[in-house]
């Protein structure tokens, strides 16, 4: 983002001018709160909208970091970009953050290192001035590993990474990460879950439990977190994740194949996540951000 000269220190109603790209980001995330609109109101199925607002969001991200590459980036680094947590399952609500990962395998203090560090923050910027509320972090595979290794909320989130561009501005999925990083780190959370499946589970649930007592007091019976609070989505995926621990998957036709889920189980689960993302996507539409708890005025 740069400021005119004449604008710096004017006070608050300075003139803003974006780059390009970020103009397009703009233009482009405002179709996609249109889009969601559109579609909610057609009666499409709120999972099918929230996995359109992901798709939607990886071409903006996408065209973003491809900028950011043509006017800074002159190779000497490789590295993939990766979305995890609700972005990576693509179960995006319209204002929800968007969790980013650059991984990477340069040293330090090489020069790569500096190429990563200055395109981390160049997309954090530009995504931020489209609109976009950004978790982003960069990590080699083996801190990322680390990382899921010591936290149970961090294991989770990457759980269902996936890649969304590389350094060589590839997008196809059969092109993306050449250097294969992404799929490095889901083969080490395979083989942590495999090598501590109840330790693992247990943290799972222990960070359940913390989450769902602090959104489940008396006060969130009456206004519950659709998201947070008992019941709500985070106890679906919490099956989902407790089935890759168990059976190396997350996708409920496969648990249901391996015996952890009944088909009425299933049934069960698929029919709860879309109706509650359907008031999630109701809740941030109708407050114009982030905003999963369901208020006596909301209800």
């Amino acid at each position: 983002m740069t400021t005119p000269p004449s604008a710096r220190g004017v006070g608050p109603i300075a003139a803003v001018e974006f780059a390009p790209a970020v103009n397009r980001a703009r233009v482009a995330r405002a179709a996609l709160l249109e889009r969601v609109a559109a579609e909610r109101a057609a009666g499409t199925s709120p999972l099918a909208i929230a996995r359109l607002a992901a798709d939607l969001t990886d071409d903006i991200v996408r065209d973003v970091w491809l900028a950011i590459h043509v006017d800074l980036v002159r190779g000497g680094a490789e590295y993939v970009l990766v979305a995890h947590g609700g972005y990576g399952r693509r179960e995006l609500a319209p204002y929800s953050d968007i969790d980013l990962m650059i991984l990477h395998d340069a040293s330090a203090t090489s020069a790569a290192a500096r190429v990563v560090a200055t395109v981390a923050r160049r997309l954090l910027q530009d995504l931020f001035d489209a609109g976009f509320e950004v978790g982003q972090s960069v990590r080699t595979v083996n801190e990322a590993v680390g990382l899921a290794r010591a936290d149970a909320t961090v294991f989770s989130a990457l759980l269902e990474a996936r890649p969304v561009v590389d350094s060589g501005g590839k997008v196809a999925p059969g092109e993306i990460d050449p250097g294969q990083r992404a799929a490095r780190l889901a083969r080490h959370l395979a083989t942590l879950a495999r090598r501590r499946p109840r330790r693992l589970m247990a943290r799972l649930l222990e960070a359940r439990g913390t989450e769902a007592s602090r959104y489940g007091g008396s006060n969130a019976l009456l206004e519950p977190n659709v998201k947070r609070s008992p019941g709500g989505l985070r106890d679906i995926q919490l099956v989902r994740w407790l089935g890759f621990v168990t059976h190396a998957s997350t996708d409920p036709a496969a648990l249901e194949a391996a015996r952890m889920l009944t088909p009425r189980d299933v049934a069960r689960l698929n029919e709860a996540a879309d109706y509650l993302t359907g008031v999630r996507l109701d809740l941030h539409r109708g407050a114009m951000r982030a905003f999963d708890d369901l208020t006596r005025e909301q209800q």
